[in-house]
């Protein structure tokens, strides 16, 4: 299909079969290998509801569905909706090589239905599951990080929607097992020449077209049923997210243990923070200087397109030099300069911008007692 989204490496060119894999710094001190060879079927670490729970909570709350019925979920794999419309149980697997009057023109949806020489394949619904996944996973991001910016809300889509994830899933359900294919050795033996991204990505678009089907098929459910399968499907994934980088995903203020048993409220993204620090230790004389530690580096594997940049906040002034209050990490700039100001105001230097903001308070009401006995002068001058 055509003007689709990037999908995982596209970005990148066309693999060369004959380099070795690359290895990769993930960005925390390991080195994993770069091998597409070895996608595996989707196995989470938790169960959805677990992983669900695991997640903040949400706060805000989107207009209902329709009402659904509800379906068995297995302890760690929710299980597969069945698609309820006939004429669409085997479309999601039928691919158009297999097809007696194959052509490039592909078939519309309402040909395909009634007419049995020329059935509708997954292409014709992978386009529409295309955009319920798109919708779905917005849904489930909006409701549970409505504080991230935009960006930051993209990002995490795309891990949930890129044709790796989507592949896995499929091999968890065993549909490369019902792939209806014209010469699907020849497919195979091919997309092992490419690193079996060609035949990971049928398994995506399969996976897309699956789900259509669900929601085509569940008349005024079928969206909701494909909904909370989803939501069973992703939550897992994105408590992973959440484990590695808690402070990023709740909301500032929220009392929250985490694992380990600390508070992973102490490491909450805080947009406002380099303003905070300002507030509390900026004077005339003062300046607070936010400037890079180490280079950024770029990281790989699912968040392959995403930086990591490094800021260190520095203070002059109050009897101090370019004294270091803190230091941050973050997908930008503006996040690592606000994670560094967390940091001043929470971490090793936290009696240092106190001490600051004293000296800043005091000076502030000395002024004020100074203005008040000026005008208090003037006045009785005046009076007299």
């Amino acid at each position: 299909m055509n003007h689709k989204r990037p999908r995982d490496d596209d970005h990148r060119g066309r693999s060369n079969p004959s380099k070795k894999p690359k290895h990769y710094d993930r960005g925390d001190g390991h080195r994993a290998q770069n091998d597409h060879n070895e996608l595996k079927p989707y196995q989470p670490a938790m169960s959805p509801t677990s992983a669900l729970a695991a997640l903040p909570p949400p706060t805000t709350t989107l207009p209902t569905v329709p009402p659904y019925t509800p379906f068995t979920t297995s302890p760690n794999l929710p299980s597969l909706p069945p698609i309820l419309d006939p004429s669409l149980t085997t479309a999601p697997f039928r691919h158009k090589s297999t097809l007696a009057n194959h052509t490039r023109t592909a078939p519309t949806p309402s040909t395909a239905q009634t007419t049995s020489t020329n059935p509708i394949t997954y292409e014709n619904l992978e386009f529409l599951g295309d955009a319920y996944l798109e919708l779905l996973a917005s849904r489930l991001l909006y409701t549970h990080f409505p504080h991230l910016p935009a960006g930051h809300q993209s990002q995490l889509r795309e891990l949930l929607v890129k044709n790796s994830t989507l592949a896995s899933f499929a091999l968890a359900y065993k549909f490369d097992t019902r792939v209806q294919v014209g010469d699907r050795e020849r497919m195979e033996r091919d997309a092992r020449a490419r690193g079996n991204k060609g035949f990971d990505k049928v398994l995506g678009d399969v996976f897309e077209a699956y789900l259509a089907a669900v929601v085509l098929g569940g008349g005024d459910e079928g969206f909701a049923v494909a909904e909370k399968w989803m939501q069973g499907l992703w939550a897992p994934r994105l408590a992973e997210v959440v484990r590695e980088e808690s402070g990023q995903y709740f909301t500032p203020g929220l009392n929250l243990t985490r694992d380990d048993g600390k508070n992973a409220g102490e490491n909450v993204y805080d947009p406002a923070a380099k303003a905070e620090l300002q507030k509390r230790v900026l004077a005339a004389g003062t300046k607070l200087e936010y400037e890079p530690y180490r280079a950024s580096v770029e990281l790989k594997g699912d968040k392959i397109g995403q930086n990591r940049h490094f800021i260190a906040v520095y203070l002059t002034g109050w009897g101090y030099e370019r004294k270091l209050l803190g230091k941050g990490e973050g997908r930008n700039k503006v996040e690592a300069g606000n994670y560094a100001a967390s940091d001043a105001m929470r971490g090793e230097a936290r009696d240092l911008v106190a001490e600051c903001e004293k000296k800043l308070t005091e000076g502030r009401e000395a002024k004020k007692r100074e203005r008040e006995a000026k005008e208090a002068r003037e006045k009785k001058e005046g009076g007299g």
